[in-house]
């Protein structure tokens, strides 16, 4: 008995003890907390064994607070016994061992071990990506040490790949925001930069250096770093013959020494620059002519006439307009390229004095404030979810890159923003087919525009990693134009189509996110009312709803961001009730979602969606509607469990529940939800679902996985 008590008395000291190491740890009090470990594992050691589960998970504890003080030999010691300890007593894959062997390749790598470390780091990967599935925090965390260890070895190609795939899945369960998904960026712009992808690599960048100003702050460490980093990609992809005019430049001023260039070989432009550069600056010097005018004010037409004639002279400039009116007129032109090293753009306007850099001269700050009105036209507003009216004679800020898609109602186009540089997916749809032509009555015209707006103002309030982005809107004399973001890769069916092997595991987290998407859309008291394969969108690994709620017919192409919809129904995709013009609710869109994880649960079962249609035209009634052919739907689901992974069948238990022909019958968005977390739960975590769309439990103890990365210092 007395045994049994100080055992006891044991286990609760012990776990105390842990619990304490544990919080100092995550207070960042490594030194304390590195004493607790070292006397817990002792005592253990002791009374359990030095290859006790508890004993070694406490080595491992100790291990990273040597590591978290930079003690990286000791910590690799430490590592090592964890690691022979954990394969010998749980396993080598067991999620404790790969989780202590992951631990252990970054202290070799911080040792600069780099061989030794890209040896252990690519063992554990495969290892996660097997056990866990690709999109685990653990198994991103270990992608990423393997990129900066190909990086340190001057991989580079092989890192860039890694990276890319690494920042793809961070983005996606994190968010760009996120700082672990900032510190893979800049690992991925370090790359691009030795490979001499300048142009990549400073988009990239200048991103980067935008959103750690946001999240750390200005003048946070890591966004000087960024910054640095940036302002070296500038230098090496500018020309050394680069024209950098000065505020009052006229053709025959002098132009300003290039960085390679010595006092001594100043010159001046009648000597060096040729007669077109001339007459651009002076068709510049024109468009200020009237720049003591205080109540001038650029319209977006010659705020883009200013950008086409830098382009001939400075091309990032030419990518700052609004920067360069604002800096010319109060004459600190000389602060542009500064401007530009530090990440700013047209798309920051309008500044406060306190969000301005240093560099302007004393009473700067405050004349740009009062000049940057100026050239703050109604454009600005397009990107921020506003609405914009554009006259006849108005510029947009837009750039066609080539079409997307379209249909009989308008377009899809991929456009480049000239204020922000981003690409998007713009979608134009003409006004008179929207509001019915000139036989149209008030009435209708009233109820469309109504409409329109209804619809717009329920984009504007979708947040959701698994719904396309609304980026704003505008109607001109000729259109309505909605602008969206991202530009995918493809949409569902094209993704279907292509899907293989290698991407299996990839497909089957789908279930999950789109179920945890419609749960969040019908949580906000929308219906999708149009769901299938092409109005679902599959953008670097991430799947997203899109046109949902918008009555506009639209055929894809490649996945853009299109709105598809013919009176609120797709034939094959809709409910029964839909199709016959009965109420319809919520349970209309399980149907159709049902239908689409019927195609990918074929696919992954090794047969094709046209193979499916070609079934069901075939047997039961012989409908390749579903609606209409349920005999020959069972007898496919039936055909289905008998082929290929047993561990799918039970996509076909939930199919068979969203698509009961009475809706009362069906299953909602969050008992589906329940459902593939249970599945989830005995087949494996990431078994059908994302880490972005995880149970509550599981998010949180993975992202706190992701912060253990936080320390990788950047590269030299």
């Amino acid at each position: 008995m007395r045994k049994f008590l100080r055992d006891i008395a044991l286990t609760s000291a012990t776990k105390l003890d842990f619990d304490r190491g544990t919080r100092l740890t995550n207070e960042g009090r490594h030194s304390e907390a590195e004493d607790v470990f070292r006397q817990l594992v002792r005592m253990q050691e002791e009374t359990l064994g030095p290859d006790h589960k508890d004993t070694l998970y406490s080595k491992f504890w100790l291990g990273k607070t040597l590591y978290r003080q930079e003690t990286y030999s000791e910590a690799e010691e430490v590592l090592r016994q964890t690691v022979r300890g954990q394969e010998q007593t749980l396993g080598p894959d067991h999620a404790n061992t790969l989780h202590s062997k992951r631990w252990l390749g970054a202290a070799l790598c911080k040792q600069e071990k780099y061989s030794e470390a890209e040896e252990v780091l690519r063992q554990t990967l495969h290892r996660l990506e097997q056990t866990l599935g690709p999109d685990r925090a653990d198994t991103l965390s270990c992608k990423g040490w393997l990129g900066v260890t190909l990086y340190k070895q001057e991989k580079y190609s092989e890192a860039e790949e890694v990276l890319r795939q690494t920042l793809r899945g961070k983005e996606r369960a994190l968010g760009q925001d996120h700082i672990s998904s900032l510190d893979t960026r800049f690992w991925l712009g370090s790359v691009l930069n030795e490979q001499k992808k300048y142009m990549e690599a400073e988009e990239l960048l200048r991103h980067l250096v935008q959103l750690r100003a946001k999240v750390l702050g200005v003048n946070h460490e890591d966004t000087h770093e960024s910054k640095e980093l940036l302002q070296k990609v500038i230098h090496a992809n500018t020309p050394s013959a680069t024209i950098t005019p000065s505020a009052t430049t006229t053709p025959s001023a002098t132009t300003t020494p290039s960085a390679t260039t010595t006092p001594s070989e100043t010159t001046t432009p009648s000597e060096t620059i040729e007669p077109h550069i001339k007459t651009v600056l002076g068709r510049l010097s024109d468009l200020f002519a009237d720049n003591n005018n205080k109540q001038l004010v650029y319209t977006d037409t010659q705020i883009q006439q200013v950008a086409r004639l830098l382009r001939q002279i400075n091309q990032q400039w030419s990518k700052v307009p609004r920067l360069y009116i604002v800096l010319r007129t109060i004459d600190c032109l000389t602060a542009i390229d500064t401007f530009i090293d530090l990440g700013y753009s047209d798309h920051w306007l309008p500044f406060t004095e306190n969000g301005l850099p240093s560099c302007l001269r004393p009473g700067g700050c405050s004349q740009f404030v009062t000049a940057q009105n100026r050239v703050m036209t109604k454009s600005m507003d397009l990107e921020k979810g506003k609405h914009c009216h554009f006259q006849g004679h108005d510029s947009l800020p837009l750039e066609m890159k080539g079409t997307l898609g379209s249909g009989g109602f308008g377009q899809v186009d991929r456009v480049l923003s000239t204020i922000s540089f981003r690409e998007y997916a713009l979608k134009r749809v003409s006004r008179r087919n929207f509001l019915g032509g000139r036989t149209a009555d008030a009435k209708r015209r009233k109820e469309c525009v109504q409409q329109f707006i209804t619809e717009i103002k329920v984009l504007k309030r979708l947040r959701h990693h698994h719904v396309v982005e609304f980026i704003g809107s505008y109607t001109d004399s000729q259109h309505i134009g909605l602008i969206m973001c991202p530009v995918a890769d493809m949409d569902l069916s094209t993704y279907l189509a292509r899907a293989d092997m290698p991407t299996f595991g990839e497909l089957r987290t789908f279930f999950g996110c789109l179920a945890r998407a419609l749960e969040f859309l019908h949580g906000q008291s929308i219906r999708h009312k149009d769901i299938k394969p092409s109005n679902i969108l599959v953008h670097g690994g991430n799947v997203l709803f899109t046109d949902f709620g918008l009555a506009l017919d639209f055929t894809d192409r490649d996945g853009s961001t299109t709105t598809s919809m013919v009176n609120g129904m797709t034939p094959k995709y809709c409910a029964p009730e839909v199709a016959n013009y009965e109420p319809r609710n919520t349970s209309s869109d399980i149907w159709s979602l049902g239908v689409v994880f019927l195609e990918m649960v074929a696919v992954l079962k090794g047969k094709t969606v046209e193979g499916l249609y070609k079934f069901l035209g075939e047997h039961g009634s012989r409908q390749t509607f579903m609606r209409s052919n349920l005999a020959g739907m069972r007898m496919f689901i039936a055909q289905l469990r008998a082929i290929g992974s047993p561990t799918d069948n039970v996509v076909l238990d939930w199919v068979q529940d969203m698509v009961e022909p009475q809706p009362q019958e069906r299953l909602t968005a969050t008992s589906l939800m329940n459902s593939i977390n249970s599945a989830c739960q005995q087949l494996g975590r990431g078994a059908f679902c994302g880490i972005c769309c995880a149970s509550k439990d599981d998010a949180t103890s993975d992202l706190d996985e992701y912060f253990d990365e936080l320390d990788i210092s950047d590269p030299e």
